[in-house]
């Protein structure tokens, strides 16, 4: 019996790895039980291991700092799995809300291309109907927003239609990295709908102020829309009044 073998009691390495996983997802255990699970996860390097080591991205443990610090040194031992843990992470993502440290994995091992490609799967996949639907497309949008790319723009654009007030400020807040003239509809059509909710017109309006967006084209629309605070300027830029 080697020494993983009497740590984790017995030779069955599925025993091993759900024995390791009780501990690593138990938040009264002390911090260094469960960081000694990581390492013993990461020796056994198989794919069973490396999922059970991505499920401490679901928990979160007492104190901020050391949750963290616990996801990080996760993360950071993600890349010791190399090429092989593309595929669980990806599974990962796509039916997990906890994305942020997997995701910075994927990009790292199989850079941005791929990490869209995942982001915007999850996205076709997820039903936002429910709660728990709710929770992960918030989670994935979130993350969408950190790439730049027309695909993810597009996606952002189309989920400015979404039921959920919550999901088009995601989408709003993340189109607003790309250039003006590219977003400047989609901006002007959030101001104008009488549906639309007064948080994500206020955002609408801080954001097109910020980045100057140019608004003249929806003029005629948007001036009697708009609040006493805000007004179009003679060159159609939304100034604050």
């Amino acid at each position: 019996m080697g020494f993983l073998d009497f740590l984790t009691g017995g030779g069955d390495p599925q025993k091993q790895i759900d024995k390791l996983k009780r501990i690593l997802m138990d938040q009264y255990r002390q911090r260094e039980q469960r960081l000694e699970a990581i390492d013993d996860l990461v020796r056994m390097g198989t794919p069973a291991a490396l999922a059970a080591l991505l499920e401490r991205f679901t928990l979160r443990v007492s104190g901020p700092t050391v949750d963290e610090q616990e996801k990080q040194y996760t993360y950071e031992k993600i890349a010791l799995w190399g090429p092989s843990a593309v595929e669980p992470l990806q599974q990962f993502i796509f039916t997990k809300d906890a994305v942020y440290f997997p995701l910075r994995a994927l990009r790292d091992l199989a850079g941005d291309e791929v990490a869209v490609d995942t982001l915007l799967k999850a996205i076709a996949d997820c039903d936002p109907g429910y709660h728990q639907g709710l929770d992960r497309l918030r989670e994935i949008v979130s993350n969408l927003r950190d790439f730049r790319h027309d695909r993810v723009r597009a996606a952002l654009v189309g989920l400015l239609q979404s039921r959920s007030n919550e999901i088009r400020f995601y989408a709003l807040d993340g189109l607003s990295g790309y250039p003006a003239e590219e977003i400047a509809e989609q901006f002007a059509s959030r101001m104008i709908d009488p549906a639309e909710s007064q948080r994500v017109k206020a955002l609408a309006y801080e954001l097109a102020v910020e980045h100057r967006l140019p608004l003249a084209a929806w003029a005629e629309a948007l001036t009697p829309a708009l609040p006493p605070s805000y007004s179009l300027d003679g060159d159609g830029y939304l100034a604050r009044a």
